[in-house]
C-alpha cells in the first residue's frame, strides 16, 4: 500500500503538466525559428557586453518565457513593455 502513496499526485502532477503543455504556445515554434530567435538574443546581449554564459542562460529564460505566451507571429508585435515584463520574469541583473 505504501507504494501507492505518492502514485495519485505523482498522475495529478502529470495531467496538469500534459494539460499546460497542450494550452503551450511553445510548439507553434519551429526549431529553425527558435535558433533565429537565441542567435537574435545572443547578439543583443553580446553587444551590451554580457558574459557569454549569461547571455545564454537569459536567452533560453526569455525564449521559454516568449513561446510560451506567444506564438511566433505574434512574439515580432510584441510591445516593449510586453518584453520588459518578460525580462522581469527572466530576473537577470547585470
Amino acid at each position: 500500500m505504501r507504494k501507492f502513496r505518492y502514485f495519485i499526485p505523482a498522475l495529478g502532477f502529470m495531467l496538469l503538466a500534459t494539460i499546460t503543455g497542450c494550452n503551450s504556445k511553445a510548439k507553434s515554434w519551429s526549431q529553425e525559428q527558435k535558433e533565429t530567435w537565441t542567435t537574435s538574443c545572443m547578439k543583443f546581449m553580446n553587444d551590451r557586453g554580457v558574459a557569454k554564459k549569461d547571455a545564454a542562460s537569459f536567452c533560453d529564460c526569455m525564449l521559454k518565457k516568449t513561446a510560451n505566451k506567444y506564438t511566433p507571429e505574434e512574439a515580432v508585435k510584441i510591445t516593449p513593455e510586453e518584453e520588459r515584463q518578460l525580462w522581469q520574469q527572466c530576473d537577470y541583473q547585470w
